[in-house]
């Protein structure tokens, strides 16, 4: 299984970034259709969570996949 980070609203939207080592805050796209070959999938929630916060992200959802 894997965790992949959307929004926290009604309609679920998926953040679309590119994952290196070097993460910029504000850094991403919002997706309303699922392709998982265009978001970073992580192999647990601590690597998923470093991803959100390094983006600045303020609120978000793990869904595991």
């Amino acid at each position: 299984m894997s965790y992949i980070l959307a929004t926290t609203g009604n309609k679920v939207r998926w953040y679309k970034f590119s994952y290196t080592s070097a993460i910029k805050p504000g850094e991403y796209t919002l997706s309303d259709k699922l392709v998982i070959s265009e978001v970073p999938a992580f192999e647990n929630k601590e690597s998923a969570k470093f991803a959100a916060l390094s983006l600045g992200l303020k609120t978000w959802r793990y869904v595991r996949i």
